[in-house]
């Protein structure tokens, strides 16, 4: 951007009539930027905005992933978008989510308001007397470490205070800070006798520990997580019969076990039981992920579920909308107690269409093949494939 004073110079030197070369003569500027200043395109005094490069299907990929994850760190967020091809730097990231205001209300959205975990002294120190509950609870894949050690307080008639009181402070630590997957590099070192002396307190081996809880890191770090509860059917197994908080895989979105379409945090779960292509979806979508990384995968979800048309062309296709499945889903959920007025009743109804299209969207060629041969992927005796 020129001077104010300077670029009124070109405008008054256009106007009495001076060509654009005899103007960039005169003042050294480039011919391009004499002709942007006398086209308009450039005004005096106004820097032109800066191109964002956080394109629109990036920017859908923060909201979403925000608004699976509430604790989401903007720098494990960052990570992601570099593997979906985000060219920029760390600071530029930053920036634009500031300028878009794609964090929620309240989020921290730059590394320098992010809470740095409040390290106590001797995270490593374990009590000298470290005794064994008589009571063991299974820890349910993906349990915030906060949730399991209540549920082992309160099975031994304790207090979640007391049983802190018999482990190493790094618990107490590791609890102070809102995010469990966060590996902070002076908790790592002792993470390890960190899960060794819960092993011994609750007898359970610490592999298993290691697995269900992601606190201790075992789980892959670059593999993107959902905030939800557990499901309902899957607890009760274990004698669990209250919402456990988890972090699940940010694709996995039913139990395809039991059939429950498993909400972001603070939703109800829905029974799938009356729309059986949901849960087929489901294992469509982890078939995806054989080919494709689970970045890829919600990308493209994201935009396919943008596209799926909210009405049905013509009465007689009705039957085959999503809108008649959020019907199913309504009637069928409303007789357990659930309000038929909220949005995961969309987002569960879409989620055939919407792998569908996403299956499309990843492999084109294959969709293509599909469209010109229906029967080329259907099981039957193969036919000779037409030049």
């Amino acid at each position: 951007m020129l001077p104010r004073d300077r670029a009124e110079k070109i405008l008054t030197l256009g106007k009495a009539g001076w060509s654009v070369r005899a103007i960039a003569d005169q003042l050294g500027h480039s011919e391009p930027t004499i002709r942007g200043y006398l086209s308009g395109r450039t005004t005096p005094g106004v820097r032109a905005p800066r191109p964002s490069l956080l394109t629109d299907p990036l920017a859908g990929y923060c909201r979403q992933r925000f608004a699976e994850d509430p604790h989401l760190r903007p720098s494990t967020l960052f990570k992601e978008l570099t593997e979906l091809g985000f060219q920029a730097s760390r600071s530029t990231f930053y920036r634009e989510l500031t300028q878009s205001r794609l964090s929620p209300p309240g989020h921290r959205s730059s590394p320098a308001q992010e809470d740095p975990p409040q390290i106590l002294a001797g995270v490593s120190r374990t009590p000298g007397h470290a005794p064994v509950l008589p009571r063991p609870v299974t820890p349910v894949t993906g349990e915030a470490l906060i949730s399991y050690l209540t549920r082992l307080a309160h099975a031994n008639h304790l207090t979640l205070t007391e049983v802190l009181t018999v482990l190493p402070s790094w618990f107490s630590t590791k609890l102070s800070n809102r995010d469990d997957r966060g590996q902070h590099h002076m908790l790592i070192p002792a993470a390890a006798d960190a899960l060794r002396a819960l092993a011994r307190l609750t007898g359970t081996p610490p592999a298993s520990l290691a697995r269900a809880l992601p606190a201790f890191g075992a789980a892959d770090p670059h593999s993107p997580v959902r905030a939800t509860t557990a499901c309902p059917r899957c607890a009760a197994r274990h004698g669990i019969h209250q919402p456990v908080p988890v972090h699940l895989p940010a694709h996995h979105k039913v139990c395809t076990r039991h059939g429950i379409w498993l909400s972001d945090a603070g939703q109800p779960h829905l029974d799938l039981a009356a729309c059986p292509e949901i849960i087929t979806a489901q294992h469509r979508a982890s078939r995806l992920l054989r080919r494709y990384t689970p970045q890829e995968l919600m990308l493209a979800y994201q935009s396919a579920a943008t596209a799926i048309p909210p009405w049905p062309p013509s009465p007689a296709a009705i039957p085959l909308h999503w809108r008649h499945r959020l019907l199913t889903l309504q009637t069928a959920n409303h007789r357990h107690g659930t309000p038929t007025d909220l949005d995961v009743y969309t987002h569960a109804a879409i989620y055939p269409d919407a792998i569908a299209l996403t299956a499309a969207a990843l492999n084109p060629h294959r969709s293509r093949t599909t469209k010109q041969d229906p029967l080329a992927n259907s099981p039957g005796t193969p036919r000779p494939r037409q030049p």
